[in-house]
């Protein structure tokens, strides 16, 4: 075998084995069991615009209506959600690590 040829050989076999191993590289998961966050179901509609002859479906109108009580309550509910995980002391904050 020439020189060239083991050179490249010896080459992919390491890259073989560095990408074999680069899963044992990567963070692991954490320890801490996050709670999944649960968004507030949005009711929808049967809206239907037409322009111009074109029918456009407006299932969230109703989000529109901001004297709502209805939006009102929905958005306190999207409200609570994003001051659960904006608080430091929730464990619904996650840590993203960077990969190097």
């Amino acid at each position: 075998m020439t020189l060239l040829r083991r050179v490249a050989i010896c080459f992919l076999v390491l890259s073989a084995a560095l990408m074999a191993q680069s899963n044992s590289l990567l963070p692991a998961k954490s320890a801490v069991d996050y709670p999944k966050l649960e968004y507030p179901k949005a009711k929808t509609v049967d809206q239907v615009d037409d322009y111009h002859g074109v029918k456009v479906a407006d299932p969230y109108r109703w989000l529109e209506d901001t004297d709502s009580a209805e939006t009102h309550a929905w958005v306190e509910a999207e409200n609570k959600l994003y001051t659960c995980t904006e608080d430091p002391d929730s464990a619904a904050n996650f840590v993203i690590v960077p990969f190097s």
